[in-house]
């Protein structure tokens, strides 16, 4: 089994340092593996999103995948190879964001424990006793993490997470059998910090085990994170429409699409090995970008809303043979430009309000060439009256040219 997990890892292109591998071979069945997520938003976004699907790739092989949701480190900030303090939250938005994150993590299935937990009965002495005699402080100040920092100052607060991440590594592993901790690339100095506590407290034969995977990056080497692509890739369908996740999964090169498929779906090494293998034979059909954007929608917000996305798709870019209703024209909002109208504007004015097109001349012959097209209806003449007669009268689709949609938004 832990040879399986392995394996998976290694041909996905996912695994990066392990601490030592053959203590790992050697894990008893269904021990515990745990990813910390600090509550620093309102929710994960599509970096996390990897570590996620991790933590699930372990479940799948019979470990025991625990959430660590970042209570007390969220107050201080991972210093991690940043070059500036982070902003601390204060406690009412720590609170929701806490909450928040909370139910994204359980909706994959996954047990949630706050680290705030481990800590709110501690005394400064406690932590200093506790924590603070079991490390060394060359030992951290050699640390890339914290090393990188030194020169731009770092703050003891900063200096002191490693200590808490490495007290909350010992504390699962002594309480809830959990033997791996699991992290991005940039996380090592971190988790490692994790087993210094443990054999300092059990010996050189304690069977903790540090684990990290490849960074989530773009073909530019950009790290996903809360902002992405231009814009931010939340987890929650309030915060990023889901549409517009597939639209930017879609819109992928085909630089990193293979390594994006083994990283972000659950599809067998070999079914994405074929799926890559039909999508070079024709490019130009996207097949491969095609299949990411579903799957990673449909593990996200379920097999509906993946199949909604599609006809969207199909219906705006494909001219497909089909409406959208005013519940796909809700989940674009975040998506296409968005101006109001009032019903009866005169078209021009409206187009020459909103800077649609750079002059009236301009407007004058995208009409003449029956480019401009409201709700399906070509638009000819420039004093057309602009009406709300679908979508519930909330709203229009404007489509200019072959390609550019615009959502007109009645004015109450």
């Amino acid at each position: 089994m832990q040879k399986n997990i392995l394996e998976d890892l290694k041909s996905r292109g996912v695994l990066k340092d392990i601490s030592n591998e053959e203590k790992f071979i050697n894990l008893e069945n269904g021990v515990g593996i745990y990813t910390g997520f600090d509550p620093t938003a309102m929710s994960l976004h599509l970096g996390n999103y990897v570590q996620i699907l991790n933590l699930l790739r372990f479940k799948k092989y019979g470990f025991k995948p625990i959430a660590i949701l970042g209570g007390v480190t969220g107050m201080i900030g991972d210093p991690s190879f940043r070059n500036s303090e982070r902003k601390f939250l204060d406690l009412e938005t720590l609170e929701k964001n806490k909450n928040a994150i909370r139910k994204q993590l359980e909706s994959f299935g996954l047990e949630v424990i706050d680290n705030y937990d481990f800590y709110r009965d501690w005394t400064m002495v406690d932590f200093l006793r506790n924590a603070g005699k079991l490390v060394n402080v060359n030992y951290l100040l050699n640390k890339d993490s914290i090393a990188t920092r030194l020169n731009q100052g770092l703050t003891f607060t900063e200096f002191s997470y490693q200590l808490i991440q490495g007290w909350d590594f010992k504390t699962l592993y002594e309480t809830r059998n959990v033997k791996i901790q699991l992290g991005g690339s940039d996380q090592w100095g971190n988790i490692t910090t994790g087993l210094e506590f443990i054999r300092k407290t059990h010996g050189e034969s304690a069977d903790a085990i540090a684990m990290t995977a490849n960074l989530l990056v773009d073909e530019n080497g950009v790290k996903f994170g809360k902002s992405t692509g231009g814009g931010s890739l939340w987890l929650d369908p309030k915060m990023t429409s889901p549409y517009a996740i597939y639209q930017f999964l879609l819109n992928q090169s085909d630089a990193k699409i293979e390594e994006y498929l083994k990283w972000l779906t659950f599809l067998s090494v070999n079914e994405v090995e074929n799926i890559i293998a039909e999508h070079n034979q024709a490019k130009f059909k996207r097949l491969a970008q095609k299949v990411l954007a579903y799957e990673i929608v449909k593990d996200i917000h379920g097999e509906a809303m993946a199949k909604k996305c599609v006809k969207i798709s199909e219906i705006l870019f494909n001219k497909k043979e089909e409406s959208l209703d005013i519940e796909d024209i809700e989940m674009l909002l975040d998506f296409l430009r968005v101006y109001e109208a009032k019903e009866g504007q005169n078209f021009i004015d409206f187009i020459k309000e909103n800077s649609i097109c750079s002059s009236n001349r301009e407007t004058r012959e995208f009409l003449a060439k029956k480019s401009f097209l409201l709700d399906d209806i070509v638009l000819e003449d420039e004093n057309e009256k602009i009406t709300f007669k679908n979508f519930d009268g909330k709203y229009a689709l404007l489509r200019k040219g072959k390609k550019e949609f615009i959502i007109i938004k009645a004015a109450k």
